[in-house]
């Protein structure tokens, strides 16, 4: 039997699966965390991601069946740099401009756009146009390649409207307007249709996806989930802007709460009663990793989510990179061995 499916062979490497949560130019911390775990002596066998994750899903994907950790990484800062110069802030990027007073009233304004935007954008076809991001996407990513992602399975999830439920692409069904689907906010943007089918952001239904990740195909020691938007923050605010950027964190972090408590409770069933169900020996083997974001992600603006300000995303990509350092330092030891999730799955999400 091969250490992939000995679930007592200790890996040379760790095989890592990675599942990456949205949250629109937050995803640029996502970067950071991503750069450095791949600065790691890990093995990546798998991609899970839902909007702006599975933006950066694609390009790692793309990136990693070419040249490895190198090209993954290549592929991101290709991504984001494509973002930022297609963003209409980038002739107010305060490297530009400067000035301590600046910042408040472009995040001002920017609170104003985004309220607006919900009311209005609906009304106006234009404003609701992706075409920007599409083409940073495509001028990032070799698609071709991605559709022929065998060697490394990645899975897109978008939420079919109708149905309310989640449609997870992969293989030759990653394309771009599977991309562009999971990353579909309905107040900034029109439904993408694919194949007669209209869809959204996947944000609301699986975000990201878990359960392809667990499997025996994969063969994955362990699944890291790169988490943007936070289970608890210590200050809601009051402002209109403000309630509306908790209500959209509690939507978009109701399913993956939900698939934790449910796969923490089957790890803990399928681990007291070993099963002959090579399902249930794959979902029992892997351990589970959640990298949460500081409270410094969390206390930044909800404007900050559609600031794609090139110095913006740095300081995002940074704090990633940091805060990735910092649970590495912690938990590095455990990657191929344990889990670290425990404690945070009783603490945290029965509260």
């Amino acid at each position: 039997m091969s250490d992939r499916h000995d679930p007592t062979a200790r890996p040379h490497r760790p095989r890592v699966a990675l599942a990456l949560q949205g949250g629109g130019a937050h995803g640029a911390y996502g970067w950071g965390v991503i750069e450095r775990l791949l600065d790691e002596n890990i093995e990546l066998v798998g991609v899970s991601g839902a909007s702006a994750g599975a933006i950066n899903g694609a390009a790692v994907v793309s990136g990693y069946m070419t040249q490895g950790a190198v090209g993954a990484k290549a592929a991101l800062e290709r991504l984001w740099g494509n973002v930022a110069d297609a963003s209409p802030l980038a002739p107010l990027d305060v490297g530009a401009l400067g000035g301590p007073f600046f910042e408040p009233w472009l995040r001002k304004s920017l609170d104003i756009a985004k309220l607006s935007s919900r009311y209005v954008a609906p009304f106006l076809p234009g404003v609701r146009d992706m075409s920007a991001l599409r083409r940073a996407v495509e001028e990032s990513i070799d698609l071709d390649l991605l559709a022929r992602q065998a060697q490394l399975p990645f899975y897109v999830a978008a939420t079919h409207i109708a149905s309310g439920s989640a449609r997870l692409f992969t293989g030759q069904n990653v394309t771009l307007d599977a991309l562009m689907a999971s990353a579909c906010l309905p107040e900034l943007f029109a439904a993408v249709e694919i194949e007669g089918e209209e869809y959204w952001d996947g944000g609301f239904t699986a975000n990201p996806a878990l359960e392809p990740m667990l499997s025996e195909a994969i063969g994955a020691t362990d699944l890291v989930i790169v988490q943007i938007t936070p289970f608890t923050v210590e200050d809601v605010g009051g402002s209109v802007g403000d309630v509306m950027r908790r209500v959209s964190d509690i939507s978009f972090n109701a399913c993956l709460r939900r698939d934790l408590r449910a796969l923490s409770e089957i790890q803990d069933v399928a681990r007291a009663e070993p099963s002959r169900d090579p399902r249930m020996q794959a979902i029992a083997r892997v351990n589970l990793h959640l990298l949460s974001p500081p409270p410094e992600l969390a206390g930044r603006s909800g404007t900050s989510k559609v600031d794609t300000r090139w110095s913006v995303l740095q300081d995002l990509r940074a704090l990633g990179q940091t805060q990735a350092g910092q649970w590495l330092e912690e938990n590095r030891d455990m990657l191929g061995h344990a889990s670290s999730f425990h404690g945070l799955a009783e603490d945290m999400l029965r509260r």
